[in-house]
């Protein structure tokens, strides 16, 4: 008596689990990813996109940040504690980033004047 092994059918191997695997990780990396940061403070433009009038007007300041976090008013440098102390009694800023300054430079400075209570509005380039 001779018994004989049916051959086996070679299937090709299912996707469905990897898609399913793969949708819990992007899952699992959208509600673990935070997309708030500076999406709740208040972006606030110079009119006109350049402040050029703000050299004629006397209740405008004009500040520049630096790429080392310190702050240009007039022909002083100061350090971002001592700027703020500075800027507190004006009524508007103009806050333009030197060239070369990153990003997050510039938004970190732009959010300590803001916490500070400074009315803080972002200019185009340095004077």
């Amino acid at each position: 008596m001779r018994l004989t092994v049916p051959a086996r059918r070679h299937s090709r191997p299912s996707l469905i689990p990897l898609i399913d695997v793969m949708l819990v990780l992007l899952f699992f990396f959208m509600l673990a990813s935070t997309y708030v940061g500076y999406s709740r403070t208040p972006l606030d433009l110079a009119p006109g996109g350049r402040a050029s009038g703000a050299a004629n007007d006397p209740n405008v300041v004009r500040a520049v940040l630096l790429a080392d976090g310190q702050l240009r008013i007039g022909d002083s440098l100061l350090s971002p504690a001592l700027a703020i102390e500075q800027l507190k009694s004006a009524k508007e800023v103009r806050l333009s980033p030197a060239p070369g300054v990153p990003l997050q430079t510039l938004l970190a400075g732009w959010e300590q004047l803001v916490a500070a209570g400074v009315k803080v509005q972002l200019a185009e380039g340095a004077p």
